[in-house]
């Protein structure tokens, strides 16, 4: 089924934010993370229901020789839940909610910066398509001064050769750039929970830089606020609820019931009360407790671990960012002015006949390739801060729009 085409309705062109509000609407994952904060809280209302009362019918002596001699018994059966065992497993059900919940939202930046990274790999292969076909046209030119220069006699045929690899080469990485590009653009509609590849233009221009805080401060926010440090927290919370429970489990419940008995002999009614209660002789519970308090002291290892974790997949994600940015800097302030220099003086050269048409071109290749890298440069440094936003999940401009929330939509 197409859904492409609702979603993208009224878009004349695909911003990042577009794509990334469209996907919140759209993903799976998203639709199913919310479903289970749904499971979770019927789990809670379950939990906290109270044991249904039962009807017992008895009767003794039914076909005897002496006719109706026997006895008629009706009494209704309830379960009376001590130690607190209800309210205490619907805490641990809660916890089993907020913990979905917490999900839910780490799913939201998940979704987020997948989105954002196949925005951008779409975008800058769409550039990089642009300059493989600059490329492979610059390429048809020298090889044509190659031939020429040839027939001239002022070349070699090596030099033909080499012009003729060269455009090999050129025809190679811009077939191999246009299957990316479609690539891309399929990849980019999958993140968007969309079937049909993208065919909007995309207006987010790449060549605005991404500015995030220092990396102490990203550090700070992913270790208060990324969804799986709320998860790990959590996870403590329940298994000390949990322990709690298991506690409460080793007091039995009793079992109380009441009714009429009818003697048929003495043509009598009388009241039966009755209290029914599990002797703890063998079974305390004593191994549900022992577990639960092991895992007690496992949660909090897990959320030392996911801490040390996050502090790594920041370090690693800011080195990269720092990289790619210094690259980008390198590139604009020096590389391709630099470039582009050469090139403006070689055309001149050129132009008063001191430098061949092959040199020229080859000042014009050294241009693309440099833009080439550029533009490679551009798409590293859009993917790390998309990865360092979803690690600080700081950022939610989504929640802007009206999108479904969890539970499916229903209220909390």
């Amino acid at each position: 089924m197409d859904e492409s085409r609702p979603a993208l309705d009224g878009l004349a062109q695909l911003s990042v934010d577009d794509a990334i509000r469209v996907a919140i609407a759209n993903a799976p994952s998203l639709r199913r993370a919310g479903y289970q904060v749904d499971v979770a809280a019927g789990r809670v209302t379950q939990t906290g229901l109270y044991p249904n009362p039962a009807f017992v019918f008895d009767a003794e002596g039914l076909g005897s020789d002496a006719g109706s001699g026997g006895e008629t018994v009706y009494r209704i059966e309830q379960e009376i839940v001590l130690g607190g065992k209800l309210s205490k497993s619907r805490r641990v059900a809660e916890s089993d909610r907020l913990a979905a919940q917490a999900g839910f939202v780490a799913e939201e930046f998940a979704v987020a910066s997948r989105v954002t990274r196949a925005y951008f790999a779409a975008l800058t292969a769409r550039e990089r398509l642009d300059n493989r076909q600059q490329l492979i046209e610059l390429s048809d030119r020298l090889l044509d001064a190659a031939t020429a220069q040839v027939e001239a006699g002022a070349a070699t045929e090596p030099d033909q050769l080499r012009a003729e690899v060269v455009r090999e080469q050129a025809q190679i990485e811009l077939e191999s750039a246009r299957l990316d590009y479609d690539a891309a653009r399929q990849r980019l509609a999958s993140a968007m929970g969309l079937d049909k590849p993208i065919t909007l233009p995309l207006s987010s221009e790449s060549r605005n830089l991404p500015e995030l805080p220092d990396q102490d401060a990203l550090l700070t926010a992913a270790l208060e606020a990324n969804g799986r440090i709320a998860v790990a927290r959590l996870a403590i919370e329940r298994a000390q609820r949990a322990h709690s429970l298991a506690k409460a489990q080793s007091i039995p419940n009793i079992v109380a019931s009441i009714g009429p008995r009818y003697s048929d002999p003495d043509d009598e009614t009388t009241l039966d009360v009755g209290l029914g209660v599990e002797i703890p002789l063998f079974d305390r519970n004593q191994g549900n407790i022992r577990a639960a308090l092991a895992d007690r002291l496992s949660s909090a290892a897990a959320l030392r671990e996911v801490q040390l974790e996050l502090i790594a997949e920041v370090s690693n994600a800011y080195a990269a960012y720092q990289s790619a940015r210094a690259a980008v800097t390198r590139y604009d302030e020096q590389l391709l002015p630099k470039a582009e220099r050469t090139l403006d003086l070689t055309r001149q050269a050129y132009q008063r006949g001191k430098a061949d048409y092959l040199r020229l071109l080859d000042a014009q290749q050294v241009v693309i390739e440099s833009r080439i890298a550029y533009v490679d440069a551009l798409q590293r440094l859009h993917e790390a801060a998309a990865l360092l936003r979803e690690l600080a999940q700081t950022e939610a401009p989504w929640r802007d729009s009206t999108t479904d929330r969890p539970n499916g939509g229903t209220d909390q």
